[in-house]
């Protein structure tokens, strides 16, 4: 509700604060038709104001996504009640979550005015949800907002008046819809000057414990842990605002009963260059997300501790296993004895080869990996892996070639050791799947780079692909080839060993180093792996190091 004993909220005022929001907001009439959309909206879908105002969602979106916020609409208008939705929307190459609470608005007569919305951009909490029921339910959210402008819309409503008894009338409208959205966002937002609350919305009470209408004329050091913490705020950010710069922090702030929460704060000046005329503030509790968070930190460490412990624990007896093989390897054994030995090393190697892949993925996968720089040549990389996989191939009747584009620089600049563990893996995979034929790994320059693809000046973009002509792979099984403990042959009797770890490393990997591993391949044609990266043609001070391959 709006404290009847205020002025009323100047229309400036009105918009600067919409303006602030991290939120979303737009206005729809009776008809669907958008009247309003505020900055964030435009910048989220990449559409102008003006493309959107006085068009409906069929206008501006796929039918898909038009039908989600028709049915919405449609169920709020009829049930004249507020209500949240959840639902994806599409424009062009963006897909996002949105979560929108939708409120119906009457006019003076008790008609159907439209629907005030509000929406948060939740796609980031999706992702964070769906990531963590793939990995053991560990908590990580990062749901972020941003505070976005509607003075931009006020502007364009102004430039639209062709004289004062429209643009009164458009004003008195607007007016109108920034109080519903003021009075409904569920955020707190407040406007301060000299550090005291000038106007409040109700969430900003709720968000304090405060009685409605409570919050004017109170000084902000009464939401703060004490006068220090007051007076330290003002320090590190008041200049900032002061520079017409926004201002954008999590605190631990003080309800008025005495409890603490973590609230993220945003802040702005409603004119940059008059800053003493006071600010907008965005106020949010992010208490659960700041101990999801932190519990998220803790299990990565404790993933870590563990990855690094088992490691040990597990090498040490398997190196002593290996090693007391190796000694009972040269005393005096049968034949069946020695077979055994054999056995028994090769499955501990195996074992030990596995354990590697093993901790290779879980650094490339937490990140915890750095790539060298260094000149290196692609040509001898290639001759030196494609010759370590040459006696396998003979073994199985295979024909392995390779060629390297002649537009290839002699040396390049980058991370030759990760480019010869990625075509390794490679070709360990065509090998194991190719029964006949041949199998050929081609280096060539990309012309044009992938448009997502920094590359650096002056660079070369390398494309490395290895064909064979083994069993190929389902659409479905291309669709989860790189991730980690995939088989083309999944059941327990499958014909080809391995743990399905080779191609996860290569594409983690492949992304360490700035680029991407893809496939082509249809069942029983064979496949194609490309690896595609940027490599930098190396300087005269570069020459001057070691070469790596």
């Amino acid at each position: 509700m709006i404290d009847p004993a205020m002025p009323p909220l100047d229309p400036s005022l009105c918009w600067a604060m919409v303006d602030a929001s991290s939120d979303i907001f737009f206005f729809k009439d009776a008809s669907f038709t958008y009247r309003y959309v505020n900055r964030a909206f435009c910048e989220l879908f990449g559409i102008p104001a003006q493309a959107i105002v006085g068009s409906t969602d069929f206008t501006a979106f796929p039918a898909s996504s038009a039908n989600r916020h028709r049915q919405a609409d449609q169920t709020v208008m009829a049930s004249g009640q507020p209500q949240m939705f959840e639902y994806v929307v599409e424009r062009d190459d963006r897909s996002v979550w949105l979560q929108v609470l939708k409120t119906p608005v009457m006019d003076q007569t008790g008609q159907m005015a439209g629907v005030v919305c509000v929406a948060r951009n939740i796609t980031a909490q999706k992702r964070v949800d769906a990531q963590n029921r793939q990995t053991l339910a560990v908590l990580e959210r990062d749901v972020a907002e941003r505070a976005e402008d509607l003075r931009r819309a006020n502007q364009e409503l102004r430039h639209e008046m062709g004289e004062r008894r429209k643009a009164e009338k458009a004003l008195e409208e607007s007016h109108r819809s920034l109080n519903y959205i003021f009075e409904n966002s569920p955020i707190g937002i407040a406007f301060v000057a000299d550090r005291v609350v000038r106007r409040a919305n109700p969430r900003f009470h709720e968000l304090f414990s405060l009685e409605q209408g409570k919050a004017a004329g109170l000084s902000t050091a009464a939401f703060y842990l004490d006068q220090a913490a007051f007076e330290a705020f003002g320090q590190r950010f008041y200049p900032v605002l002061g520079r017409g710069e926004r201002v954008d922090t999590v605190s631990v702030m003080r309800r008025s009963d005495g409890v603490h929460f973590w609230c993220r704060l945003i802040g702005q000046v409603l004119y940059a260059d008059r800053p003493q005329e006071g600010s907008i503030w965005i106020m949010e509790d992010v208490t659960d997300r700041r101990l999801a968070e932190e519990a998220t930190l803790a299990a990565e460490r404790l993933k870590h501790e563990f990855m690094d412990n088992m490691s040990h624990e597990i090498r040490t007896p398997l190196n002593g296993i290996l090693g007391m093989a190796e000694l009972l390897g040269i005393t005096a054994l049968t034949a069946e004895q020695q077979e055994l030995i054999e056995t028994l090393k090769e499955s501990g190697r195996t074992l030990a080869a596995l354990l590697e892949s093993v901790l290779d993925f879980a650094r490339l996968d937490s990140g915890d990996v750095q790539t060298r720089r260094a000149p290196f040549s692609v040509a001898n990389i290639i001759e030196g892996v494609v010759n370590s996989f040459g006696g396998a191939a003979i073994q199985k009747g295979l024909a392995l070639t390779w060629t390297v584009d002649r537009r290839i620089p002699e040396l390049v600049v980058g991370d030759g050791g990760g480019l010869r563990q990625i075509l390794a893996a490679l070709l360990s995979n065509a090998v194991k799947f190719t029964e006949t034929g041949t199998i050929a790994v081609v280096a060539t320059v990309e012309d044009q780079p992938p448009g997502d693809m920094a590359t650096p000046v002056p660079s070369v973009v390398l494309a490395l692909a290895v064909r064979d002509t083994g069993i190929g792979l389902a659409p479905d099984q291309s669709e989860t080839i790189f991730e980690p403990f995939r088989q083309a042959d999944g059941s327990k009797t499958r014909r080809f060993g391995g743990a399905g770890l080779g191609l996860a490393i290569a594409g983690k990997l492949a992304q360490a180093m700035g680029g991407r591993l893809t496939v082509a391949s249809m069942p029983g044609s064979g496949s194609c792996f490309t690896f595609v990266a940027p490599y930098e043609r190396p300087s005269a001070a570069a020459l001057s190091e070691p070469e790596q391959g």
